[in-house]
Formats: C-alpha cells, sequence, structure tokens
C-alpha cells in the first residue's frame, strides 16, 4: 500500500456493458465493489452520439443501464451523462439537437436520474444545458484538448469545469498553473489518468472523428489501404515501445502528486481490457503488476512475451521531470529508455510466450541518433 493514500473520493468510472449480466467482470460488479471510494459515473445514453462507437441498441440496454445508474445514485455517485462526440455532422446546432438533448434529460428525470453533470465537446449543447438546466454543471471533455489557461477562460461563461489536456498533464508548473487559474475563478479541474494514447497523437482528431459516426467499418478498409493509427504504427509494427513512456498516463502512485488540485480523477474503463484491475489500482494507490494493463488503450499485445513492471518505475518519475520536462519537444536524451529497460521484464508466466524472443533483439529502446548534436539543459546532465 502506498504511503502517499488520496484521502478525499474523487474518481469518475465509465459505465459499460457486458455480454454477460452476471458476469464478474461486469460493470454492475465494479460499482459494488468500490461503491465507497467513486464520486461519478459517465456514461452513455443510446441515441446520443459520444465519443465511443459503441452502440447501445440491444431491446434490455437501456433497461440495464438505468439499473446499474439507480444503484450508483442511491450509493451517493454522481451522474455524468455524455455528450462528448468530436463531431455531430449535420445535427451540429440544430434545433433537432436541442430537442434531443432536452427529451433525453426529461426521460432520465422521470426515471430518477436527473444527472449532476454532462461532459460535452460542444459549445452548442454546453448552452442549451446553460438555458435549459441551469443546475447541471457542465463540463468541458477531454477530447477538447485544454491545454492552458486562456482556453480555459474562453470557455467560462459556458462551462463549470474542465478536463486538462492529457498531453499537458504531467507538466507540472502548466498543470498547476491551470489548477490556481480554475481555482481563481470558481471552476473545477478534473483528469483522464489511464489514457494509453500516444502524446500529441496528430491522428487523434480523425480518430476520435471516426468514433463519433460510429464509423468502426472504416478501420478494416484502413487495413486493406496499409493505414494505420500512429499507436499501432509506432507500437505494434515498428516496435517502438519506449514511445509509452512518453504518453499521457499516470501511475497509482502518482495521483497524490495532482490530487489536491483536481474536482475529478477519471478513470477510462468502458472499453477497457481490465476495468476492475484499474479501478483497484488507482482507488488504492498502489499497483503491483504490469502497468500495460491499467491503460486505455491495452498495448500489451505490443510488448509480448515482456510486461513493463510498475513497481520498477523510479520514485521521482513524475516529480523529477522524467515524465513531463521534455516530452513536448523530445530530444530523445535517452533517460525513458533507460527507465523503461529497468521496468520492462519477461513475462515468465504468459501463455504467448516465445522462448527465442527477448526485448533486446526485438524492441527499439536506443534513442534515435541525432543528425545534429542538441546541447541539453542542466537537468539532463
Amino acid at each position: 500500500m502506498s504511503s502517499k493514500t488520496i484521502t478525499r473520493t474523487k474518481f469518475a468510472v465509465g459505465h459499460y456493458l457486458t455480454e454477460d449480466p452476471a458476469s464478474p467482470t461486469s460493470f454492475a460488479e465494479l460499482a459494488k465493489r468500490f461503491a465507497d471510494r467513486l464520486r461519478e459515473v459517465y456514461f452513455p445514453w443510446p441515441g446520443l452520439s459520444n465519443a465511443r462507437a459503441k452502440v447501445y441498441d440491444k431491446p434490455d440496454d437501456e433497461a440495464r443501464i438505468v439499473t446499474d445508474l439507480k444503484y450508483c445514485r442511491e450509493h451517493g455517485m454522481k451522474l455524468d451523462i455524455l455528450a462528448n462526440a468530436t463531431c455531430y455532422g449535420e445535427k451540429s446546432f440544430t434545433e433537432e439537437q436541442r430537442l434531443q438533448i432536452t427529451g433525453i434529460i426529461k426521460h432520465l428525470d422521470e426515471l430518477g436520474l436527473y444527472p449532476e453533470i454532462v461532459t460535452t465537446t460542444s459549445p452548442y449543447i454546453a448552452k442549451v444545458f446553460k438555458v435549459n438546466f441551469p443546475d447541471i454543471e457542465v463540463r468541458a471533455s477531454v477530447n477538447m484538448r485544454l491545454r492552458n489557461t486562456l482556453a480555459l477562460e474562453y470557455l467560462a461563461p459556458l462551462y463549470d469545469s474542465y478536463y486538462i489536456c492529457r498531453d499537458v498533464q504531467r507538466d507540472l508548473p502548466t498543470f498547476r498553473k491551470m489548477a490556481a487559474w480554475c481555482h481563481d475563478h470558481g471552476k473545477k479541474l478534473c483528469m483522464l489518468a489511464n489514457s494509453g494514447c500516444v502524446r500529441n497523437c496528430p491522428w487523434q482528431v480523425f480518430h476520435e472523428t471516426l468514433l463519433s459516426h460510429k464509423f468502426v467499418s472504416a478501420f478494416p478498409e484502413m487495413l486493406e489501404q496499409n493505414i494505420e493509427l500512429v499507436c499501432n504504427h509506432i507500437f505494434m509494427k515498428n516496435r517502438q515501445i519506449s514511445e509509452f513512456m512518453r504518453c499521457t498516463w499516470i501511475r497509482p502512485e502518482d495521483i497524490h502528486v495532482f490530487e489536491p488540485e483536481l474536482e475529478t480523477i477519471k478513470l477510462s474503463t468502458r472499453e477497457a481490457k481490465y476495468p476492475h484491475e484499474i479501478v483497484a489500482a488507482y482507488v488504492s494507490g498502489d499497483y503491483d503488476g504490469d502497468l500495460l494493463r491499467l491503460m486505455d488503450p491495452y498495448h500489451g499485445y505490443s510488448f509480448r512475451p515482456n510486461r513493463l513492471d510498475n513497481k520498477s518505475f523510479p520514485a521521482d518519475w513524475v516529480t523529477s521531470g522524467i515524465a513531463a520536462k521534455c516530452a513536448e519537444n523530445c530530444v530523445h536524451c535517452g533517460k525513458c529508455e533507460e527507465v523503461m529497460r529497468n521496468a520492462l521484464k519477461y513475462d515468465v508466466n504468459h501463455e504467448l510466450r516465445a522462448s527465442s524472443l527477448s526485448f533486446t533483439n526485438n524492441f527499439y529502446l536506443k534513442a534515435p541518433e541525432r543528425i545534429h548534436p542538441v546541447k541539453l539543459g542542466p537537468d539532463f546532465k
């Protein structure tokens, strides 16, 4: 158990449905197991586009969602409805969209599930809530990529809380400036802790637009055309797994550095491979296992037959700046590769391991050579 425990309950988890409602990995079981440590549950609603391609369209889906959300409400969790699609197409900024939104909220109210929060990428949807449901907190989605106080200022008339851009959240000076601005202006700052997405991903908007429009059918076509998402290309094809160290995730042991300034710590569980394991790790602030298992998306297949031992990270991973100081403009100094070499372990228990495979000759861990030498500052001597 970490000595730096989180004293307040600030975690939010995403609702999901399993094929088998009685599955031990179901959301219902997750909510029961961690009810006393969860502040919020964020959820999609059938018919309302959100940031994932998964569609709730089976006859009993709504009833299952309602049952789960009622349990959460009864156990003190706030409800956060998602309207966080990157693109709403021809519905954007229309009376049709306003009527859809107001109809859904009134329906939820009738079910006893009037939400406390809406998370949205759309300033129009934000205004619909401000005008029609002023008692509901309007939260800016992480997909809006808010990375400085000026962005927060621009959104202040319509939004009450903000998810900080994943790309800058490890940068402690930037994080603290944004937190201070929120405190000074009566706003709230939130963070997504376990994203496995590549930092500063240039494909993010393209990918999220596909998801917003449920274009899951586009992915096979992309493969046929030899078009790959950046993360798949880097990790799976080129095996440049040290790039994972430059991503945006925060380890469970490091959450305490950020927690005092945050309203909510979001855990991505809606399509995660190991949702129960993710929540257990973060609420305890301690994890003795493969760090890859805590991420969404999960990149463990790219690392096989190895794992990334969470306990092998240096204690000052965040505070020293290794995790953030230079990832915006990486000069490939080799520090990330050094940490990964210490943390990357051969998984002797992995059922898919190959005895002839080792990370030293299959993974690219060496920092790229620089054509022109870069003079490093005193922190990187």
